[in-house]
């Protein structure tokens, strides 16, 4: 702790030397270490790791409480329709007095000679069709919604996963019916029969796999900084820039994101917490603040490294943006297929 504290929050540390550029002042850094000014500033890859492992710390951080059985209830908890609340195992457990004291003020009068949801049900089936009836929300945030006795879909997964009895294909066939999505030509048997076992294993363990492929992502990502400097490099080749000038600002670059990216999570995930009466615009319009900042600071960088025109720069970074997005998803779908094979 006191290396640590001595080398990154030390009042003289070259960490302390470079706050202030790296954070106002975009380019400075990049083109100071370009110009051999290193001396009283961190190395862009010590900045880098420093930032990343602050920015996946976070996401793991965030994730931690993920399941897979909050796609189940996600749909549940906050509102719902009046078909729901007919046709759903959970809300079905609610009380008529509950049920009736959720309605809107209009609804109640129009209906007031009403003492129970099916009686209210089969009044507004009468007057209303099936699809107003599904548009018909109803909030469930001032009450708490009980747990069905029913095993949900996701248990009941979990369940035969972890049951030895069935094997890998019996319980691929209760996942995905007669249809065997690894039944496809350009797979052997063998491989078909690994594919089976580790779509088994992940609903064995979703948390284990969770983490799994979090912890390829990191390095993910540091394979793409070089990915990235050379997108660079193509769209400015005629500015005869040595290819490690644009390693060095992919790295400043990405260290800034993942500062303000981990920053932006955290506010909008836990201090903006659900509780929080219009949480969802709240979040929304803390996202679009974040990239605003990120976007211009990135654009100022390049504007300073580059030395080129306003537009003209304009045009290569949101070039850079469109080609390095592509690659991003890319990489990302391809870290979690070779994550899955490999768990």
């Amino acid at each position: 702790m006191k290396e640590f504290i001595d080398n990154y929050l030390g009042l003289d540390s070259k960490m302390a030397h470079s706050v202030a550029p790296f954070l106002f002042n975009p380019g400075s850094l990049t083109n100071r270490f370009n110009q051999g000014r290193i001396k009283h500033f961190i190395h862009p890859v010590r900045l880098y790791l420093v930032m990343s492992l602050f920015y996946f710390f976070t996401i793991s951080y965030l994730l931690s409480e993920f399941d897979l059985k909050s796609f189940e209830d996600e749909a549940n908890f906050s509102s719902a329709t009046i078909d729901e609340f007919k046709n759903n195992d959970r809300l079905k457990q609610l009380s008529d007095s509950t049920v009736l004291g959720l309605m809107n003020d209009s609804l109640v009068s129009k209906y007031s000679n009403i003492t129970s949801f099916d009686q209210l049900y089969d009044s507004l089936a009468t007057e209303f069709t099936e699809d107003d009836l599904e548009d018909m929300v109803v909030s469930l945030k001032s009450i708490e919604v009980p747990e069905s006795d029913e095993e949900g879909t996701i248990d009941r997964l979990h369940r035969l996963a972890r049951d030895r009895r069935i094997n890998d294909k019996a319980f691929l066939d209760s996942l995905t019916g007669d249809s065997n999505p690894f039944d496809s030509s350009f797979l052997s048997k063998s491989q078909e029969e690994h594919l089976s076992g580790q779509t088994r294993k992940i609903f064995e363990n979703d948390q284990g796999f969770k983490n799994f492929v979090l912890g390829n992502l990191p390095l993910t990502m540091f394979v793409l900084i070089p990915l990235f400097a050379g997108i660079l490099k193509l769209l400015y080749a005629r500015r005869k820039h040595l290819y490690i000038k644009h390693v060095v600002h992919a790295l400043h670059i990405h260290s800034f994101f993942y500062l303000l990216f981990g920053i932006g999570l955290l506010i909008i995930f836990k201090l903006i917490g659900e509780n929080v009466e219009g949480y969802m615009a709240f979040r929304g319009i803390t996202a679009g603040i974040f990239f605003i900042v990120t976007t211009t600071y990135a654009y100022i960088s390049f504007l300073k490294v580059y030395k080129q025109g306003w537009f003209k720069t304009l045009i290569k970074f949101w070039l850079v943006g469109f080609i390095y997005s592509f690659f991003l998803n890319s990489f990302f779908l391809l870290e979690v297929m070779i994550s899955f094979w490999y768990y």
